[in-house]
């Protein structure tokens, strides 16, 4: 039996059996992972996992920093900042809609112009 029926299927099976088939799919996607970041950490040259052990470290201190001032900062000010923002996105829309065209047209071109350099 396939993993995911098809909709028009007569075979669609019950909930619990469905559920069995989700959880064992999952286990088995749960493996793979596991299995390919050891690959993934057995070829990695030992500078690289150290870089990258540091990098994590100072990215957890920085985010616990980050919370802990969040933690102790008044969110008025905050709160004001985003009405003024929204005021004035609310009160400028024509002129938004356009700066968010030419920025998605300028992305979408770049893109093309790299997907041709690449072929």
């Amino acid at each position: 039996m396939t993993l995911i029926p098809h909709a028009n299927d007569k075979s669609v099976p019950a909930p619990a059996e469905l559920r069995k088939h989700v959880t064992r799919a999952t286990g088995r996607l749960r493996e793979t992972a596991v299995q390919v970041g050891r690959l993934v950490e057995d070829r990695t040259p030992d500078p690289v996992l150290a870089g990258a052990l540091r990098t994590a470290t100072r990215v957890r201190e920085t985010a616990a920093r980050a919370g802990r001032f969040a933690g102790h900062r008044r969110l008025d000010s905050v709160r004001a900042g985003a009405g003024r923002a929204a005021t004035l996105a609310r009160d400028n829309r024509t002129a938004l809609t356009t700066a968010v065209g030419v920025l998605t047209a300028a992305v979408l071109a770049r893109r093309a112009r790299r997907a041709r350099r690449t072929k």
